[in-house]
């Protein structure tokens, strides 16, 4: 690919390995340093609660204020919901959501979608959204949310989704809005995307090339049922690092690992696959998280990746 590699990093709204919750302050902090080593998106997950076997109630704070906040504390990073879930907001809501953070934040964000899972969230059931039908309405909400963007203006009758001349009104500094990005992990998701996507957030965990070509043959498939060229739709991904001091990451199935020359190597063939921004969860070698949040040690290990990655 002649672009290089895009890097994206969360945000940590949920615990840090030991149970607590990082401070806005400590966040802010994180954005500012990542800003500063180069990482090209800082997101937030769209996450209100989960129950976790073995932690119990695990919580977060909320998305679109993290982002907004982050928007706020830095100057030239993109920032986004990673991702936002169409089924806990007024579609026509949440694209002006989007707008008015693009003018807060000159141009910056990405508007990441996702139809959420009930079925594993308990978001959902813990504070009253409806889980019945959420596939057929993440659906109805991208069409939506896409058409009144890129219009500006949209009247919509679906089966969950209605909207009455709807405007974008004032509009916001970019002319058809912001990028729109759309998880994709099942096949009804991945053909939702295909649809209506700039860009399309495959939700598979990426261990090296090999993953990402399937991934891209996956999504370059879909395109083709759907009649669309798979050119037109770049693909994302994201995957973990268990990083020791020196850079290196360990071994752990599933995850990326090597010397950070190596990490440099894996990720540039993974670029090379076809896959145009990755969104990475780097930890310390000793934390014990399945999906590790950001920590300060965290991004200096990671730092070394980026070095190498990028050098000069």
């Amino acid at each position: 690919m002649s672009d290089p590699l895009r890097i994206g990093l969360n945000l940590p709204t949920w615990p840090v390995a030991g149970g607590r919750n990082a401070t806005w302050a400590e966040m802010r902090a994180l954005a500012r340093e990542a800003e500063a080593l180069g990482v090209d998106t800082l997101w937030a997950p769209d996450h209100l609660q989960r129950r976790v076997a073995d932690r119990g109630t695990i919580g977060f704070w909320e998305c679109w204020t993290v982002v907004t906040a982050a928007a706020e504390a830095t100057s030239r990073v993109e920032v986004g919901p990673f991702v936002a879930c169409t089924g806990f907001r007024n579609p026509g809501l949440l694209a002006r959501m989007a707008t008015t953070l693009d003018e807060v934040s000159a141009g910056r964000v990405v508007l990441g979608l996702g139809s959420g899972v009930p079925a594993t969230d308990a978001s959902w059931a813990v504070f009253g959204y409806d889980g019945a039908h959420h596939v057929s309405r993440h659906a109805e909400a991208v069409e939506a949310i896409t058409g009144l963007l890129r219009a500006g203006r949209l009247s919509y009758g679906g089966a969950f989704v209605r909207m009455e001349e709807a405007e974008i009104v004032p509009a916001g500094p970019r002319p058809g809005g912001p990028p729109v990005w759309v998880a994709a992990k099942g096949d009804r998701t991945l053909g939702i995307a295909v649809r209506f996507a700039d860009a399309v957030n495959m939700n598979v965990p990426l261990a090296g090339p090999d993953d990402a070509a399937a991934v891209v043959a996956r999504v370059a498939e879909a395109c083709g049922a759907a009649g669309r060229d798979p050119a037109t739709l770049p693909v994302t991904g994201w995957a973990r690092l268990a990083l020791r001091s020196d850079g290196s990451a360990a071994p752990r199935p599933g995850w990326l690992h090597g010397s950070a020359d190596e990490l440099a190597a894996t990720l540039d063939a993974i670029h090379g696959a076809g896959i145009a921004h990755v969104t990475l969860y780097p930890a310390p070698d000793d934390d014990p998280s399945p999906l590790p949040a950001l920590t300060r040690e965290g991004l200096a290990r990671f730092a070394r990746v980026l070095d190498a990655l990028r050098p000069g």
